[in-house]
């Protein structure tokens, strides 16, 4: 063995991660990233989450002991214990698919593909239930990440994390599902502009890059409605106008890949991170006032 670390072939190996990593490098995006100050975001809880949730994309509080989940690409519904930190049982609502939302109405699972596509799961208590597939007739080009109830409007809130109708790239827009037509109305409920000043210092990454998102929910004691950005993990909260308050940019060492957030009826607020070097997880986060300073992104600057 000591023989190889001398032989040709280890020092070929070297030169190619070597070089693999230098061309990564170079070839990234780098910014300066103002990160919002550690002391107004608390971690309470953290739960880690097996391997089958790596790529976990949404989450729905269900009690204080269990969360419903989905996985990117698999076509189920996942209920993990926050007690035992086990998954307690999987029920199948269709075939594999980029599945990226979910949200909970009493004890129907709604499911969002990235299509805009929603699937009612009839009664998740119940072994083998219904599932009802609705057509929205959206499409995949909006890249539909975000799903939530909207209680006091009676309907779904569908949030896109790539362009507008048209392919409209100065909004992300957000669309309704009305819960008693079944059906989803044709102009968004709300455009998310990347002129908002709220999101002033931010476009050093360009324009389509100020904010992505991959998930949405409404606090239920507040009305007020967050918004996740998981591409560089940032949380946006709006009044219920949609008038933007409070813009929080998290550390990826912390929240490495946000991609699902909800509340427990009190307002317990619970935020799902994927998994990179390490595990996904599951985060119970308080936060604690609003952003001391307005967080920014800059182009890494290079000395000549």
């Amino acid at each position: 063995m000591k023989d190889y670390f001398k032989s040709p072939p280890f020092f070929i190996t070297i030169g190619i991660l070597l070089l693999v990593g230098i061309i990564y490098y170079f070839s990234k995006d780098k910014y300066y990233i103002e990160y919002t100050d550690s002391s107004q975001i608390k971690i309470v809880n953290k739960w880690p989450l097996p391997r089958v949730l790596e790529e976990v994309s949404a989450i729905a509080y269900l009690d204080n002991e269990r969360v419903a989940c989905v996985q990117d690409e698999v076509g189920d519904i996942f209920i993990y214990n926050l007690v035992s930190e086990r998954i307690e049982n999987r029920i199948n609502i269709a075939k594999d698919d980029d599945f990226e939302g979910l949200t909970m109405v009493k004890n129907k699972a709604y499911v969002l593909r990235s299509d805009g596509n929603i699937f009612r799961v009839e009664d998740i208590t119940v072994k083998n239930p219904k599932v009802v597939k609705f057509e929205t007739g959206l499409s995949y080009k909006y890249d539909f990440e975000g799903l939530c109830y909207d209680q006091k409007n009676n309907r779904l809130l569908v949030a896109a994390k790539s362009y507008g109708p048209n392919n409209d790239d100065r909004f992300k827009p957000v669309f309704a599902f009305n819960l008693r037509a079944n059906k989803i109305e044709k102009e968004p409920a709300f455009k998310l502009n990347y002129d908002n000043p709220i999101f002033e210092g931010l476009d050093a990454a360009g324009d389509e890059k100020v904010f992505r998102t991959s998930e949405i929910n409404i606090h239920p004691k507040t009305g007020q409605i967050y918004m996740l950005d998981g591409v560089i993990g940032k949380l946006l909260i709006l009044d219920e106008k949609w008038n933007a308050q409070d813009l929080y940019i998290f550390n990826p060492d912390d929240f490495p890949q946000p991609e699902g957030i909800t509340f427990s009826p009190e307002g317990k607020m619970l935020i799902s991170n994927e998994g990179e070097w390490d595990p996904a997880n599951i985060l119970e986060v308080e936060l604690k006032g609003p952003p001391k300073e307005k967080p920014k992104i800059e182009t890494e600057q290079t000395t000549p």
